[in-house]
């Protein structure tokens, strides 16, 4: 029998793939292979590490950019890819032809569809899907396969049910068999070290290796900690995984730091550094989680932000409700003028010696892990693909629709409603547990760093702006300073369709409103940022936005006066209006009434409603006397348009004149509307 296996890229789509061969061959030694993949990916050195024949086409990701050179780019790589993939077809005539995944799959099975049209394949096709959401091109080439085995229930909404069969994910034999002492015997560890096992996948995670390098001054300090550090071979234009990484550590000055310290590109026999340590630090794929659950390992995992779905993240909450993992979140920040994701080095240091120096608390945690539910993947999916080359057809399926996951909404305006509801039925802010304030501002964060121009002032950044102030993130107020006064100026195109910094004005306006507001209690920082907001944002509803919340603020500095007292020159009204109801609150000096003064007959009746009520709480703080208000009240023109039901300005302004009442008696004079 003849099998033909291809998908590749990263150890999610590669090992899977390698864990299928190699029960194939176990179970049919006379079985012959071949691999097809990408030159320059993981499966270049891993498939023929393992023993197994390998052939390579060209393949690319399909391009997200709406430019039609990346499509036609993509048009003419995928073409020859192709081309290659029909002559390796018809010279090796395979019989099973076995997808994992990953846009190197799509030449081989556009291939086979077309020569299958003219009777030149017979081959049956499984496809096999580990992500819970399949990417584009796996969508599309789904529609070839005779059956598709999937790793996530979910997965299925994007194929025929008719063809799917949950699986779950395969795990090489080698995690099962795997033994400790074995194990740390063959790394050179002692049974006294207490081992860190730290990696990012395949091509290894730049966040991960970033943090960890900020956190090995901490963990020096211990005597008995060895760090285990997969770096990955990720190389691009901005990161080098391996010498970046090499660089870092260097600056560092550590010195023996070979002896508990070990980095690694790559790890081949990964399964041996699994079962030697005592904590794995790791990100939240299924197959990641598969092993940890096999070999029994305690985890401080970090989600992905960007994985579909964001399913990483929802499954470290799984595992961490069962006690067998701690969930770390990434978080943003402001760096060089962008927002991106991070992790602090110092808090990852401090969560892995607290759990190093809880020996019972790991005990309880490994067996946790080894209590997850798993299934027998790789039976299933050995059973599937004999039955499809017995008769063609697979095995039975239960055809249930897939259930959506629990858990908040991924559009982003539906998240922040979500979280507003759990927030009321929690009784409010304060009684929601730790666990979830962390993840629901885990989920602001993954927002923040949205990058895209049209989904900054539109979308994704601008709910995650609004999540702060909802969710008393204060950790983030720096960020929200940042953003209010960035002026980068956007291109072009974007200042036609109404754009002017590279935060829009509704985001603008949003940080102050959402953020600045909900969080309460200022800083100076704040109160600079607003006043330098007042004085030169472009935006109106920015500038007025910044005034009202500098009226709101206690404890205001002394400049808010000067930069309100400006604001009056204002040429649009509501930032004018906005500027005379905070003086009442911010004005501490005798120049308050003379700069009222001007308005007192204006023809804007919210110009005069804004005098009264700077005038009713200036008085109210003792910055006014009661007489002083008393001499001016009959200046105030009180005709407005805005009659309404209630008359508010005449009713603010009668409100004042019974404030100033002691200084008016005898006058024998009332406030009337005119």
């Amino acid at each position: 029998m003849k099998y033909l296996l291809t998908g590749g890229g990263t150890g999610g789509h590669v090992y899977p793939a390698l864990a299928i061969a190699d029960e194939i061959r176990r179970r049919r030694p006379d079985a012959e292979f071949l691999y097809v993949g990408r030159k320059d990916k993981l499966e270049a050195w891993a498939v023929p590490d393992r023993g197994y024949p390998i052939r390579f086409v060209r393949a690319r990701p399909f391009p997200r950019a709406r430019s039609l050179w990346p499509l036609l780019g993509f048009a003419f790589v995928l073409a020859w890819g192709v081309f290659q993939s029909i002559c390796t077809l018809l010279r090796f005539r395979p019989e099973v032809i076995i997808g994992t995944g990953g846009y190197v799959s799509a030449p081989i099975l556009f291939a086979h569809g077309l020569l299958q049209k003219i009777g030149l394949s017979r081959a049956r096709i499984f496809l096999y899907e580990p992500n819970a959401h399949p990417g584009l091109l796996n969508q599309v080439v789904g529609r070839l396969a005779h059956r598709i085995g999937i790793a996530f229930e979910q997965a299925g909404r994007w194929f025929d049910m008719k063809r799917v069969a949950v699986v779950g994910y395969p795990v090489r034999r080698e995690f099962i068999d795997v033994d400790r002492a074995t194990a740390r015997a063959a790394l050179g560890l002692t049974n006294e070290d207490k081992a860190v096992l730290v990696f990012g996948g395949s091509g290894g995670a730049r966040v991960i290796n970033e943090a960890l390098v900020a956190a090995l001054p901490h963990l020096q300090v211990r005597e008995d900690v060895r760090v285990l550090h997969v770096t990955g071979r990720y190389r691009g234009a901005d990161y080098d995984a391996v010498g970046h990484t090499r660089t870092a550590v260097a600056a560092l000055g550590i010195e023996q730091i070979d002896q508990w310290y070990r980095p690694f590109e790559y790890l081949d026999e990964i399964h041996l550094a699994y079962a030697a340590a005592d904590v794995v630090v790791c990100r939240g794929g299924a197959g990641t989680l598969t092993e940890l659950g096999v070999v029994g390992k305690p985890a401080l995992i970090v989600p992905l932000p960007t994985s579909a779905e964001d399913h990483q993240a929802a499954n470290a909450r799984e595992m961490e409700k069962v006690g067998a993992a701690q969930v770390l979140y990434q978080h943003a920040r402001w760096s060089q003028g962008e927002v991106e994701s991070t992790l602090d080095g110092g808090v990852l240091a401090q969560r892995l010696l607290a759990l190093l120096d809880d020996p019972p608390r790991l005990a309880q945690m490994a067996e946790a892990a080894r209590s997850m539910p798993r299934q027998n993947s790789l039976e299933l999916i050995l059973d599937e693909i004999d039955q499809l080359a017995i008769d063609g057809r697979g095995n039975p399926l239960n055809l249930e629709f897939p259930r959506r996951p629990a858990g908040p909404p991924s559009e982003a305006n539906a998240l922040m409603r979500w979280v507003q509801t759990r927030i009321r039925e929690a009784g409010g802010i304060s009684q929601v547990s730790e666990a979830d304030l962390s993840y629901w501002r885990y989920q602001a964060d993954r927002l923040l760093v949205s990058r895209a121009w049209s989904e900054i002032p539109l979308g994704r950044r601008n709910v995650g702006i609004k999540l702060i102030g909802v969710l008393s993130y204060e950790k983030q107020r720096s960020l929200l300073l940042h953003i209010l006064t960035d002026r980068r100026r956007v291109g072009r195109l974007q200042r036609l369709c109404g754009g002017d910094y590279y935060h829009g004005g509704i985001v603008r306006r949003n940080a102050v409103e959402w953020g600045l507001h909900l969080l309460g209690e200022a800083d100076s920082a704040t109160r600079d940022a607003l006043e330098k907001t007042l004085a030169e944002d472009p935006y109106f509803e920015v500038r007025a936005a910044a005034a009202r919340l500098l009226g709101q603020l206690p404890n205001p500095q002394d400049t808010s006066e000067v930069v309100l007292f400006a604001a009056l020159d204002d040429r649009c009204p509501a930032v004018v209006v906005e500027a005379l109801n905070a003086l009442g609150s911010v004005a501490t000096s005798g120049a308050l009434l003379e700069r009222l003064r001007p308005f007192f007959q204006h023809a804007n009746w919210q110009y005069r409603q804004g005098v009264v009520l700077a005038l009713t709480k200036a008085l109210e703080r003792g910055v006014l006397e009661p007489s002083e208000v008393a001499g001016v009240l009959d200046q105030i023109l009180t005709s407005s348009s805005h009659f309404k039901p209630n008359f508010a300005l005449n009713e603010a302004l009668q409100t004042l004149a019974e404030r100033a009442a002691p200084q008016r008696e005898g006058t024998g004079r009332d406030v009337r509307v005119l």
